[in-house]
């Protein structure tokens, strides 16, 4: 509990803070993508400065470690992108989802790093890469009582259940995935989810929000429960439930005129899977091979990478 605290401190003190994954050196006061312009705009082979908006509270994904460093698995792979390419130098911004967004939308982040999911809106409104940075599969989160209560079943069924049974599931703000798929379902349903319209917390802290009673349920990847759930529910008090229709990528998102930009990072991105980076990537943080669970994902089975630390 001790450590969940300090990681959660710091990660409030540290918002707002620039970083970079290292120092490449070269003259690039000039160059700098995410100030208005296209990225890939270089003179003099000066290094060009990608200013990323980056989150802290989404663990294993992307968070600050003990020392208030950035860390997690989203992180680790733009930094190995990063190394690949010497024309750019990538500079991380740390903030809520929805600064990041916003940081988009004013033009001041080239790019936005924080395990997006897709949707449409935002399919018109940014960039989305060929390839995913991460992958995992959602479900519930739940306290016990509710396991002869909440039966396994696609998306639809799983939430057709919880809104019977009345269930108060923790705030979602607009820009997340967890408000589009309770908007949509309450939208098409006489029976409807109970959720406020908020900024969201930690999923740590939201772990406890549901065994206090609080909240009912809470609506994630497995993997962000996993990372949380031996230090924040020692007494195993909650269970995970996933939905059997629920694989797929999670993303970065670029903004609008950093094609040049996307297109360097994606064959990168391509060799990382090729070469069985990601998979070696996606144990060393999940446990086991999370691309498995994208359908017809051609990377899917590549073995992991033994030289991979």
């Amino acid at each position: 509990m001790k450590r969940l605290l300090s990681l959660l401190l710091a990660s409030l003190m540290l918002l707002g803070m620039l970083t970079a994954c290292g120092d490449k050196g070269g003259n690039n006061d000039n160059s700098d993508a995410g100030q208005g312009g296209n990225s890939g705009d270089q003179s003099g082979g000066d290094v060009v400065k990608v200013r990323i908006g980056i989150g802290t509270d989404s663990m294993p994904n992307v968070y600050l470690d003990e020392n208030g460093n950035l860390a997690g698995e989203n992180y680790e792979v733009m930094c190995l992108v990063d190394e690949m390419l010497p024309q750019y130098e990538f500079v991380y911004e740390t903030g809520t989802q929805d600064a990041i967004v916003i940081g988009l939308d004013t033009g001041t982040y080239a790019a936005g790093v924080n395990n997006f999911f897709y949707n449409d809106d935002r399919a018109e409104k940014y960039i989305f890469p060929e390839y995913p940075i991460s992958a995992g599969v959602r479900g519930l989160i739940l306290r016990n009582e509710y396991k002869d209560q909440v039966t396994e079943g696609t998306t639809e069924e799983m939430l057709s259940q919880v809104a019977k049974l009345g269930l108060r599931n923790v705030p979602y703000s607009s820009s997340e995935s967890g408000y589009t798929l309770y908007t949509e379902f309450n939208n098409t349903h006489e029976e409807q989810l109970i959720f406020e319209v908020a900024e969201h917390d930690p999923i740590a802290l939201e772990v406890q929000q549901v065994i206090s009673g609080r909240y009912d349920m809470i609506s994630d990847l497995r993997s962000s429960y996993t990372a949380v759930k031996d230090e924040m529910d020692p007494n195993d008090e909650t269970y995970f439930i996933p939905f059997n229709d629920s694989g797929f990528g999670t993303w970065v998102l670029y903004a609008k005129g950093q094609e040049e930009l996307v297109a360097a990072i994606d064959e990168c991105m391509a060799k990382l899977y090729a070469d069985g980076t990601m998979a070696a990537m996606s144990i060393k943080y999940y446990g086991e091979n999370v691309y498995q669970y994208i359908d017809g994902f051609e990377y899917a089975d590549v073995a992991p990478n033994p030289d991979y630390k």
